[in-house]
């Protein structure tokens, strides 16, 4: 008995020691506040995944704990031994121990929970046997949990995909690497084309993105002879049984006109291997020069920029002191104009200077310089992830000034967000403003704030805007007390989800004043629809005229458009009788008006549309972006000054103190309620959309996914089954007081365990979204989709409602690659169409389809 007490007591000891030990040492995120403090290296490892014996999945670490669906960097294919190998690399951080997570992406329960303890100084690689009995082709979350030798938690993420038969990773692997090292021969240039699909679009004059469609000249870099000073560890981005989608990160020097040249590169696959046979189904790769003021071109007066896709990147100018401001992959940059100096500085780096290529292809925020004064002083802000400093694996958003009376870097507020760098590159709306009263405006994910800088008070000015309730109006100049004054307005709806109402507000982000616009009459709204150059365009909206339609949108006519200043002052009209403007586009200064008449007391067709051209004068700045094709290069870009400049010697260069003074000021912004729907294609988040079907549209264009805003899966390009039939669903046939619509409503949610009787919803007299909308939490428009396209969602068996005509609709519960199986309520039978009948008929009635995420 007195032995195992001693045991007891002993065990009781480690494990208090074992608290003591790790509860002194774990670090919370405390950071230092108003003090200046070194911008520091990059000290997070990275990971590594090992399956198959195949290295890949370079895994970047977070800080904080992040909702495990909201990551989707890599998915790692595993096989039936169910093993990976975690590798660690970069940073002399030592881990000490290790736990890990298998989760179900939708529901984010714990599937496998296991820790790893045995970490010595020499351990290079773990090794983990998941012991789950994961589902064949299904997406789970791997969260691992990394704790150092100082007790600082390390968050990484990657997705798994399991396959009990061989998905012949390898030989995917190999099609894309072969591919990828046959582009850096010559000779291999004529191989290559067998696998290029050049189709006499592309202009075949850039390097900066090279796609399936370019010739094989560029494919093979064209002149530039590359050699690669970084080798790549693919990515696997997307991956099922026939096909997978890789993605190489890595630097090359090349030599053009002006020298030797460092790039960044990002390369992208989808390869299809099928009976033995690879297929390349995609390609892209973009080149981003890296910065080098020794490049500078004194004969053409021009900085060079070199290769790249950022033709529009922010140039900021200061004639009183004589600078200019521009950022490049991640770096500010300050050219001091004055010809005593003639000098190039480096004043922020979002990576250390000596941080290796895998470090530095990680770090790429986005910069954008707001505003300069007379003294010199710089706002601007950076918005991304953080690879090092005191918040070294955040997600934020951080306002900076650039001091220069103290040649120093102040932070002036500090918005960290919990997400991902790509989805807050679609969020953080490509806009900020900084104000003479030291107010910074911005917008994330159609919320408008306005932080004050002296105040230290974040408000909001509208939320829950949308394209069509919320505009800015850019660059209005006016002259006041003889000096010319520059600001900005914003302006938006009363109604957000409309963009039509009782008002239409212009806030003056200067002066803080606000002007309201109202309807012309009583029984009329006010509609928000754009701007042109600084003009703001709305229209007048008889109530009588506005229309619901079979989409479940409402078409919402102005009788009278009207083109005005700032204050609301008309500078232009259009009106015609009995022609209505149903919606406008503006492209420079010109307005296409989309114009309808009526046919009926509810119903509009449409006529051929107009155009007004707006005779408003934009200022152009002498300090722009221009371009020069080489034999070497082909197109590369410089930046080139007034004419009255004259650049007489290269400039010299230099790397301002790494040293920032911070903020005491950390500001979390309110979780984000509007819907969006993004694509994810090419290895990244290529476009969002505040509504579905564009969003399925693009990535069906762009061979993608697109996921909500929840973070579901909503579609996905080579998702579907061949076949699939969702058994469960209970008939509800119409008639009497049941409607068509309320029968085929009522029965999907009945199969989704939500009983609500058709009848009542029939008493509502509601289209189908609305009804579905009150009920279940993620519902979907699809009205304008295609039929192959919405199938997706039975192949996942979720059923959709099809409208065949103003008020019938079918419930689609099954398919095969001839027929399309249906729950028709009319006639309270299950019937079968042919594919090509089923798509005439829902083509007829305009494709309006509903389903749902949840």
């Amino acid at each position: 008995m007195v032995k195992y007490i001693y045991k007891i007591v002993t065990l009781m000891i480690i494990f208090m020691g074992a608290l003591f030990f790790f509860g002194s040492r774990l670090q919370s995120d405390s950071f230092q506040t108003g003090e200046v403090v070194e911008a520091g290296t990059e000290t997070f490892p990275y990971l590594s995944v090992k399956s198959q014996g195949i290295e890949m999945n370079r895994l970047y670490g977070y800080s904080g704990v992040l909702d495990a669906n909201i990551v989707r960097e890599s998915i790692t294919p595993i096989t039936g031994d169910k093993s990976i190998s975690i590798i660690f690399g970069g940073a002399d951080t030592r881990i000490v121990k290790m736990d890990y997570e298998v989760v179900d992406k939708d529901t984010l329960e714990v599937y496998e929970k296991k820790g790893i303890n045995t970490i010595t100084k020499e351990t290079k690689q773990v090794d983990i046997v998941f012991e789950y009995g994961f589902k064949t082709s299904t997406e789970y979350i791997l969260s691992i949990t990394a704790i150092t030798d100082t007790g600082r938690k390390i968050h990484y993420y990657t997705r798994l995909k399991y396959y009990m038969e061989n998905s012949n990773l390898k030989e995917k692997l190999a099609f894309a690497m072969q591919f990828h090292e046959n582009s850096f021969v010559k000779a291999k240039a004529e191989e290559l084309s067998r696998y290029l699909e050049p189709d006499g679009t592309a202009a075949n004059d850039t390097l900066a993105k090279v796609t399936i469609k370019s010739d094989s000249d560029l494919v093979t870099w064209g002149k530039i002879s590359p050699k690669k000073v970084s080798e790549p560890i693919p990515i696997v981005k997307e991956y099922n049984m026939e096909t997978a989608c890789f993605q190489l990160n890595y630097f090359v020097e090349g030599t053009t006109a002006s020298g030797k040249e460092t790039y960044r590169v990002n390369e992208f696959y989808r390869v299809r291997y099928v009976s033995g046979t690879s297929y390349l189904l995609n390609y892209e790769r973009t080149m981003e020069a890296v910065f080098d003021a020794g490049l500078t071109s004194v004969q053409k007066n021009q900085l060079k920029i070199g290769i790249t896709n950022d033709t529009n990147m922010d140039l900021l100018n200061n004639d009183a002191t004589k600078q200019l401001f521009f950022a490049r992959e991640g770096n500010l940059y300050c050219y001091d104009m004055d010809k005593k100096k003639n000098s190039i500085t480096k004043l922020y780096s979002s990576y250390s200077e000596n941080a290796s290529y895998e470090y530095r292809e990680n770090a790429n925020p986005q910069m954008r310089l707001l505003k300069t004064d007379e003294e010199g002083n710089l706002f601007f802000a950076v918005a991304g992830y953080i690879p090092r400093g005191q918040y070294e694996g955040k997600v934020a958003i951080v306002l900076y000034q650039y001091a220069p009376k103290d040649k120093q870097i102040l932070e002036l507020v500090y918005l960290p967000i919990d997400t991902t760098e790509q989805q807050l590159n679609k969020d953080f709306n490509n806009y900020g403003y900084v104000s003479e009263k030291n107010v910074y405006y911005f917008a994330v994910a159609n919320t408008v704030y306005a932080y004050n800088m002296e105040s230290h008070r974040l408000t909001k000015l509208a939320e829950n805007v949308t394209n069509s309730s919320f505009q800015i109006i850019r660059g209005i100049t006016k002259k006041q007390a003889g000096k010319t004054v520059e600001y900005d307005c914003f302006a938006w709806s009363d109604v957000q989800d409309k963009g039509y109402g009782d008002d239409i507000t212009i806030f003056n982000l200067e002066t803080e004043e606000k002007t309201i616009l109202k309807p012309e009459t009583e029984d009329s709204y006010i509609r928000l629809l754009g701007v042109i150059n600084d003009n703001l365009i709305y229209g007048y909206v008889k109530k009588a005229d506005i229309v619901s339609q079979v989409l479940d949108e409402e078409l919402a006519p102005c009788y009278k458009i009207v083109i005005s200043d700032e204050k609301g002052t008309a500078v232009k009209t259009y009106q015609q009788k009995n022609v209505y403007v149903s919606d406008i586009q503006v492209a420079g200064n010109v307005m296409t008006l989309s114009r309808v008449k009526k046919k009926a007391k509810n119903s509009y067709g449409k006529i051929s549309d107009d155009s007004i051209l707006n005779q408003t004068e934009t200022q152009t700045s002498s300090y722009q972006l221009q371009s020069r094709v080489t034999s070497a290069a082909q197109t590369e870009w410089y930046i080139g000054f007034p004419t009255s400049f004259v650049i007489d010697a290269v400039p010299s260069y230099q790397v301002a103190q790494e040293q920032i003074l911070t903020s005491a000021r950390a500001v979390h912004l309110d979780e984000i309620q509007v819907p969006q729907y993004y694509v994810y294609a090419l290895g990244k988040i290529t476009e969002a959309y505040e509504k579905p079907v564009p969003a399925i549209q693009k990535a069906d264009e762009q061979m993608g996914v697109v996921i909500s805003r929840t973070h579901h899966v909503v579609w996905e390009r080579s998702g579907s089954f061949l076949m699939n039939s969702i058994a469960g669903i209970e008939m509800q046939k119409s008639g009497g007081d049941i409607s068509g619509l309320a029968a085929c409503v009522s029965m999907v949610l009945k199969a989704n365990h939500i009983a609500i009787d058709a009848s009542v919803l029939s008493k509502k007299k509601s289209a189908v979204y609305p009804m579905l909308a009150k009920y279940m939490e993620e519902p979907v428009n699809l009205t304008g989709a295609s039929l192959e396209q919405v199938l997706y969602f039975v192949s996942n068996n979720k059923y959709v409602i099809a409208m065949t005509g103003s008020s019938t609709a079918v419930v689609i519960s099954g398919y095969d690659t001839k027929n399309v199986t249906v729950y028709n309520p009319d006639t309270g039978k299950v019937e079968t169409y042919k594919r090509s009948q089923a798509e005439k008929i829902f083509q007829e009635n305009g494709n309006s389809f509903f389903s749902y995420l949840n």
